[in-house]
């Protein structure tokens, strides 16, 4: 048994070298070919252009992620930070010859065991439903709402790589982690109040329009349709209603336009920069 683990550790040593290593001449013409094909296929649409493409298979080569595996949802990159797909963080730590054991998975918690091959060190990680309400992530009729069994599971195991298996993962964190903090950052609702609203407060019998309106004419006429294109980042990240949205960010109208005018600077600066 202890010849099998040397044997196995070896063997990673030996890959991580090869994986870290910069690519041969051949690989970036073989990549570039996939990232061009990748791109004109039309369905990669959400994942770049071929600058964005090639980052991601790069990334992947260094974690030893097949490059389809990883443009197929296996990993992405956002804004520099790289994020691992709960199915693919699993499989890059088994096989790699260590052990995760569910303990517990259930809609409340995960519990997961880990062990590593090398040198039988053990650590228990958890998440629960709980944590994920503190921390702001469950959002109506989001992922947490939906399959909080398979959203537990994800955040232990991320927590579960980071603690035990960081030379198997990297810098990477599991799929959501990021791109759910670069979106607030981003749209400048950082310290919105994001408590959300019940079915109770929701009464489907008013009228839409009327609120749009009420919304739109807090701003000037050239900024209106810069104003709606904010709403719809607010809508998507708390996964609300354009009326709820509407009824939550016009609660302090001087709040809002001091949100909305720092997003606007951003969003103009980054169009400066291309």
């Amino acid at each position: 048994m202890n010849n099998e683990i040397a044997v196995r550790s070896q063997s990673n040593e030996i890959n991580a070298r090869i994986n870290y290593g910069m690519p041969t001449e051949h690989e970036m013409m073989v990549f570039q070919t996939m990232c061009k094909s990748a791109v004109e296929s039309k369905m990669y649409k959400g994942i770049g252009d071929q600058a964005g493409v090639m980052m991601i298979m790069l990334a992947a080569r260094e974690l030893g992620i097949p490059p389809c595996q990883a443009i197929n949802g296996g990993l992405n990159i956002i804004q520099g930070k790289v994020e691992i797909s709960a199915r693919m963080m699993s499989a890059l730590i088994r096989r790699s010859g260590h052990q995760i054991k569910v303990e517990e998975c259930s809609s409340t918690q995960c519990v997961l065991v880990g062990k590593r091959c090398d040198t039988g060190e053990t650590q228990v990680s958890s998440f629960s439903v709980e944590e994920a309400k503190l921390a702001g992530l469950i959002k109506v009729g989001g992922g947490w709402t939906k399959w909080p069994k398979d959203m537990c599971f994800a955040r232990a195991l991320s927590r579960l790589a980071r603690q035990l298996f960081s030379d198997v993962i990297g810098i990477g964190y599991v799929e959501g982690e990021i791109s759910q903090a670069v979106e607030i950052k981003n749209s400048g609702i950082d310290e919105m109040n994001s408590d959300q609203f019940t079915i109770d407060e929701y009464v489907r019998e008013e009228n839409e329009q009327e609120f749009i309106d009420k919304f739109l004419n807090i701003f000037d006429k050239e900024d209106r349709y810069f104003a709606m294109e904010w709403l719809n980042i607010i809508e998507k990240h708390f996964e609300w209603t354009t009326l709820q949205a509407i009824k939550e960010v016009i609660k302090d109208e001087k709040k809002l336009i001091d949100k909305f005018n720092s997003w606007k600077s951003k969003q103009k600066k980054e169009n400066e920069n291309e």
